[in-house]
C-alpha cells in the first residue's frame, strides 16, 4: 500500500538508474500521513462520541436557574415566635452589579479573565497558552478557567480534578453565556464566590476587610480583594498582610497591562500602604446570632446552608437577653470607674481603635501593623431553662465587633470558689455526712492545697470579705459553704477524696478536665460557663439536669418544611446527682444567697422575694470572678475577667462586681418563669436541729431576742434538715437547758435528763394548760417483747376534718380539765371533824 507505483521504466544516467518523478499523492509518505489522519479523525470521533458528546448532553441537564438562587436571608425567631433578625447564614449580602465600581470590575477582569467580554465562555487563546506554559514547566502551573467557568464550577459544585470536569465546565460556561448577559454573569459571580475568613460575596469581603460597602472601595482596595480569589484563606490581608500586598500589586500591574490603568498610575498605587479596617460583615451580628449561624451550618451542612431562606426558631427570650446585655455593660462600666482601677477601660479602647483607623488612613503607620486587641475587662452571661436545657439568654463578651470569641460557650477559665458546692455535694452523697456534720475551720498551709503558692497561709478569699478570720473551732458543713470557708471546704474535700469530687462534678455536667490535686476543691481547674450552668441546674431539680444545652429548636425552609426539629428524647432530663445530696446542697446555697457570701443580693441589690440559691466564685488573686445561681425554673451564670488573665483589682470579689448583674437577670426572668418551692425528696427524713449546738433540737431550744419595741422574747432557735435515712446524729442538744425561760414555758416542758433518767413533768396548776392541745398517742408505746409486762395504753380515736386535721373542741374558760384521755383521780371525802366546845 505504501510502495511507489512500479510501472514507469527506470532511466540510467551517470549517477545510476533513476525512477520517474511521482506525484506527491502517490508517494508512500503521503499515504502514511493520510492513514494517520484518517485514524486521528476516527479516534477523535470515537472520543467525541464516547466522552465529549455525553458530557455535552450532561451539561444540558443542569438547571441554569440555580445560578440565581443565591443564599436568601434567614429569619431568626425567639422562643415566643417573635422575629429577632434577618441574617445570611453564610455571611453573604448580595448587591446589584450597579453598586460595584468600574475599577473593581477592571481589576477583576485583569486578574481572572482578560478576554471576558470577548469569549463565549471559554477562552481558547488562554487555554492554549496555559497548555504550552504547563508543558514547558512540566507541571500544572497555570489554569485557563474563565469567570463564567468559575461561576459554573462553584454553583454546581464541580470540584473533581479531572479532564472530564473541565470539559463539562466548558460546555456549561457556553450555555451560561447564551442565557445571561455579561453584566448578569459578573453580578452572579461576585455575589457567590468565597473571599476567605467566612466572607461570601464581594459586599461581605468589603465590609469584612475594609469596613465599608463595595461601592466605596478605592482602586487599591478593589485590587486587594480581587487578589484573594485564587487562594482566599492563604492571602487574606488581616492574617497575611505581606502576601496580600504582593498580590494587590500584581493585580495593579495586570490592570496597567490591560490598559485600564497607566503604568504611572499603577506605580503610584503600589506605593500606598495596605490599610485594613476589619469589621463584622453585618452590624446586626451579636454573640447570639453568630452562635445561631454556626449551629445552623452544623445542623444542615454548609451546602444546604448556602441556599438560606430558613426560618430559625431559637430558645432565646428577648426580654431576658436585653436585660443581660444591659446589666453586664452597666455594672462593668461602674467597676471601671472605681478609684484605683488601673486597667484599660472600654471607653479608652474605643478611642484607641478610632485613632488607629485614622492613622492607617493617613498612612502614618506601617500597613502591617496589626489592629489593636481589646484589653478591657470582659464578661459573659448565660441563662438556661432547668427543664430542657434551652438557652434563654447568652452574652459572649462586651462587644462582638471588638472580639468574636464567645466566652459563654468557648471560654475555659478557673472557676474559683464557685466550684465548692460540688465538694459538698460529693460529701453529702457519702454515708453519714449531712449539712450538720462538723468540720474544722482553722488556717491551712498552702503546701496542703497547692493553690497560689507553696508557702504561706491559705487565703480565705472565698468568704468574699476584705479581712477574713478563721473561727478556730468546728463548724457545720452548712455554715462552711454558706460563709465560703476555704479551709473547712478543703478538709471536707479531703474526707471524701479528689476522685469522688471529680466524679460528682463530671456527672453533674462539667466535662472539662479537672486536676488530680487538692487545689481542685477550690476551683483551680478550668471549666466553661455553659458547663457550670448545666451543673448548677442539678441543685433545684433534686439532681436531675438536661442532657445538654441547645439554642435552636426548629428550622424550616422557605416552603415551611421542617429541616430540623429537636428530638423529644433530647429534651428529657437525666438523673446525674444523688437527690438527697442535691437537695441538701440546695438548702445551703439558699442560705448562702440570703445570709452568706451572696447576701448583698437581698440587702443591697433588691433580689425579689422568691426561693433562689447561688454561690459566689472568686479565684486566687481575683483573676476570675463568677456567680452561679438559680430558681426552680432557671439557672443563670455570669463571669468576668481579662482575656489575658490578671488581677482585676485587690478585693474584686464577685459579690461586688457580678452579683448585681446576676440579680437584674434573675429578677427579669421571674415574670415568665415563676419560681416555685423546691420540695425535698420524699424518702428524706425531716430533723429539727438546734442552731447553737448543731444537735437534735429539744423543747428547750429557745433564744432570747429583743424585738423592735425593746422587749425580749423567747424565739425558737432551730432549723430543719432533711437527712438520709440511717444518718447518725450527735444526740440531743446540750446547749439549752431551759435556764432563763419564762416560768410558764419551763413548767410546761419536760425536765432535763439527770443521770440518764427522765424526771416527771410538773403538773402544778395543770388547769392553766387546758387550752393547749395535748400530744395524743399515734401507736403503742412498747413494741416487741416487754420484760416488765407493762400495761399497754390504748390509742383513742379522735374526730378529724376532711384534710386530716383534728376537730378542736370549745372549752369554757373556767372549766376544769375533765378530759377522758387519762384516768380520773377520785379522792374520798375528808372525815368529819370533831369540835369540842
Amino acid at each position: 500500500m505504501f510502495r511507489d507505483d512500479p510501472d514507469p521504466q527506470p532511466v540510467r544516467n551517470w549517477r545510476g538508474e533513476t525512477g520517474l518523478k511521482l506525484p506527491f499523492y502517490r508517494r508512500g509518505w503521503f499515504s502514511a500521513l493520510l492513514a494517520l489522519f484518517i485514524l486521528g479523525v476516527l479516534a477523535a470521533f470515537g472520543v467525541y462520541s464516547v466522552v465529549v458528546a455525553p458530557l455535552r448532553r450532561d451539561a444540558e441537564k443542569f438547571d441554569l436557574e440555580e445560578l440565581k438562587k443565591l443564599e436568601s436571608a434567614s429569619i431568626i425567631y425567639d422562643r415566643n415566635g417573635d422575629e429577632m433578625a434577618r441574617l445570611y447564614v453564610l455571611n453573604r449580602t448580595p448587591v446589584p452589579i450597579t453598586d460595584v465600581p468600574q475599577h473593581f470590575i477592571d481589576a477583576l477582569v485583569a486578574q481572572e479573565d482578560s478576554r471576558f467580554f470577548k469569549h463565549d465562555g471559554v477562552d481558547y487563546i488562554g487555554l492554549a497558552r496555559a497548555v504550552w506554559t504547563n508543558l514547558q514547566a512540566g507541571e500544572v502551573t497555570q489554569g485557563a478557567s474563565t469567570i463564567t467557568q468559575q461561576l459554573a464550577r462553584q454553583t454546581f459544585k464541580l470540584l473533581e480534578r479531572s479532564y472530564k470536569r473541565k470539559i463539562l465546565e466548558a460546555f456549561l460556561a457556553q450555555r451560561i453565556e447564551k442565557h445571561f448577559s455579561k453584566p448578569e454573569i459578573l453580578e452572579l459571580y461576585l455575589n457567590r464566590i468565597f473571599f476567605g475568613a467566612n466572607f461570601y460575596g464581594v459586599q461581605a469581603a468589603a465590609r469584612g476587610y475594609f469596613g465599608k460597602d463595595v461601592k466605596e472601595l478605592s482602586i487599591e482596595e478593589s485590587a486587594t480583594i480581587c487578589g484573594l480569589i485564587k487562594s482566599p484563606n492563604n492571602i487574606q490581608p488581616v492574617k497575611h498582610p505581606q502576601r496580600a500586598l504582593k498580590e494587590r500589586n500584581y493585580v495593579l500591574d495586570r490592570m496597567a497591562t490591560e490598559g485600564t490603568l497607566t503604568v504611572v498610575e499603577a506605580e503610584k498605587l503600589k506605593l500606598k500602604p495596605l490599610i485594613t479596617a476589619p469589621q463584622s460583615s453585618d452590624p446586626r451580628l451579636s454573640y447570639v446570632f453568630d452562635a445561631v449561624r454556626r449551629e445552623v451550618v452544623d445542623l444542615v451542612g454548609e451546602e444546604r446552608a448556602s441556599i438560606g431562606g430558613f426560618r430559625i426558631y431559637t430558645s432565646i427570650d428577648q426580654d431576658v437577653q436585653k436585660t443581660a446585655e444591659n446589666a453586664l455593660n452597666k455594672h462593668l462600666a461602674e467597676t471601671e470607674k472605681r478609684p484605683g482601677y488601673e486597667h484599660q477601660t472600654y471607653e479608652q479602647f474605643r478611642a484607641i481603635i478610632s485613632d488607629y483607623r485614622a492613622r492607617m488612613k493617613r498612612g502614618e503607620i506601617d500597613p502591617a501593623t496589626p489592629k489593636p486587641v481589646p484589653e478591657y475587662l470582659q464578661a459573659a452571661a448565660l441563662m438556661i431553662d432547668n427543664k430542657d436545657g434551652s438557652i434563654l439568654a447568652m452574652v459572649g463578651g462586651r462587644d462582638f465587633g471588638d472580639s468574636q470569641f464567645n466566652r459563654a460557650t468557648d471560654g475555659l477559665r478557673p472557676v474559683g470558689t464557685a466550684f465548692t458546692p460540688f465538694v459538698y455535694a460529693a460529701a453529702f452523697s457519702s454515708p453519714g455526712v449531712y449539712p450538720g456534720t462538723k468540720v474544722d475551720d482553722a488556717p491551712l498551709d498552702n503546701r496542703r492545697v497547692m493553690i497560689g503558692g507553696l508557702t504561706g497561709i491559705l487565703g480565705e478569699w472565698g468568704a468574699e470579705v476584705d479581712n477574713p478570720k478563721w473561727s478556730q473551732a468546728p463548724m457545720s458543713s452548712r455554715e462552711a459553704l454558706v460563709m465560703g470557708r476555704n479551709s473547712a471546704t478543703v478538709r471536707l474535700g479531703e474526707r471524701v477524696g479528689v476522685p469522688m469530687v471529680k466524679e460528682v462534678a463530671q456527672k453533674a455536667g462539667i466535662s472539662s478536665e479537672m486536676r488530680d490535686y487538692p487545689s481542685t476543691f477550690l476551683g483551680a481547674s478550668e471549666a466553661k460557663l455553659s458547663e457550670m450552668c448545666l451543673a448548677y441546674s442539678n441543685f433545684p431539680t433534686l439532681g436531675s439536669r438536661p442532657q445538654k444545652l441547645h439554642l435552636i429548636q426548629r428550622i424550616t425552609d422557605s416552603n415551611d418544611k421542617a429541616v430540623f426539629q429537636i428530638a423529644e428524647a433530647a429534651l428529657q432530663s437525666v438523673q446525674s446527682m444523688d437527690p438527697i445530696a442535691a437537695y441538701q446542697t440546695h438548702t445551703c446555697l439558699v442560705d448562702a444567697l440570703h445570709r452568706g457570701t451572696g447576701s448583698a443580693a437581698v440587702t443591697k441589690y433588691k433580689l425579689g422575694e422568691f426561693v433562689a440559691g447561688g454561690k459566689t466564685g472568686t479565684h486566687y488573686e481575683f483573676k476570675d470572678l463568677w456567680f452561679l445561681g438559680y430558681t426552680s425554673e432557671i439557672t443563670c451564670g455570669v463571669w468576668a475577667g481579662f482575656d489575658k488573665s490578671k488581677t482585676i483589682f485587690p478585693g474584686a470579689f464577685s459579690n461586688r462586681v457580678l452579683l448585681p448583674a446576676w440579680v437584674d437577670m434573675v429578677n427579669a426572668s421571674t415574670t415568665r418563669y415563676v419560681p416555685r418551692e423546691v420540695t425535698p425528696p420524699q424518702f428524706a427524713e425531716r430533723v429539727e436541729i438546734c442552731q447553737r449546738s448543731g444537735m437534735r433540737a429539744t423543747d428547750y431550744c429557745y433564744e432570747k431576742v429583743k424585738g423592735p419595741d425593746g422587749v425580749e422574747k423567747s424565739v425558737r432557735a432551730t432549723y430543719v434538715e432533711y437527712i438520709r435515712p440511717g444518718t447518725p446524729m450527735e444526740g440531743l442538744c446540750t446547749a439549752h437547758t431551759g435556764e432563763g425561760l419564762p416560768k410558764e414555758i419551763a413548767q410546761f416542758q419536760h425536765q432535763a435528763t439527770f443521770g440518764g433518767i427522765q424526771a416527771a413533768p410538773l403538773i402544778a396548776d395543770a388547769a392553766k394548760w387546758v387550752h393547749i392541745e395535748p400530744v395524743r398517742m399515734q401507736a403503742l408505746t412498747v413494741i416487741g417483747e416487754d420484760p416488765y409486762n407493762a400495761e399497754q395504753a390504748v390509742p383513742r380515736a379522735r374526730p378529724v376534718n376532711d384534710d386530716g386535721s383534728p376537730i378542736r373542741k370549745a372549752i369554757p374558760v373556767d372549766a376544769v380539765n375533765e378530759t377522758n384521755d387519762g384516768p380520773v383521780l377520785k379522792l374520798a371525802p375528808p372525815p368529819p371533824m370533831k369540835i369540842d366546845l
